[in-house]
C-alpha cells in the first residue's frame, strides 16, 4: 500500500464530494467504473454511469437546491489495483423549499484501478452513525 495510492484515492472522494455538489453528475459518473454502483441504504441501486448521472439529475436534484458534502475519517486500505475506503459524511443540505439541514451517514466505498486511474466500483451509504 503506498501512500501515493491512498493520496489518489482520497482526492477522488473529494472529487466526488465537489463535482455531485456543483451538480455536474456526467463528470460525477465518470468517477465511478463503467459498471460502478451507489447503493442507499433502503436498498435502492443506481449501476452503470447512464443510471449514477440520472440519479443525480432526477433524484438529488428533486430533493436538494443546495449541498456540501464533507468527508471525514478516511480509513483506505489499499491491496494491488483494488482499494477499500470508509468516511463520516456530514451533508450540509438545503430543499427546494427552504429548509437547511445537517444529516449524518457513513460511506463505505470500494475502488479499482483502470488504466492506471483510481475509480469508484461501489458506494455504499448508511446515514445514522453507522455503528
Amino acid at each position: 500500500m503506498s501512500a501515493a495510492d491512498v493520496a489518489a484515492i482520497e482526492r477522488l472522494k473529494h472529487q466526488y464530494c465537489y463535482r455531485i455538489d456543483d451538480g455536474d453528475y456526467a463528470e460525477w459518473a465518470t468517477l465511478f467504473t463503467e459498471d460502478g454502483r451507489f447503493v442507499m441504504d433502503d436498498g435502492t441501486t443506481y449501476e452503470g454511469r447512464d443510471e449514477l448521472e440520472a440519479f443525480g439529475a432526477d433524484v438529488f436534484d428533486d430533493v436538494y437546491d443546495e449541498t456540501a458534502h464533507v468527508v471525514t475519517n478516511a480509513v483506505v486500505d489499499v491491496d494491488g489495483d483494488t482499494a477499500t475506503g470508509r468516511w463520516y459524511l456530514e451533508l450540509y443540505h438545503e430543499t427546494p423549499d427552504g429548509e437547511r439541514g445537517v444529516q449524518q451517514a457513513t460511506y463505505r466505498d470500494s475502488f479499482e484501478r483502470v488504466d492506471g486511474e483510481w475509480r469508484i466500483a461501489d458506494v455504499d451509504l448508511t446515514y445514522g452513525v453507522g455503528l
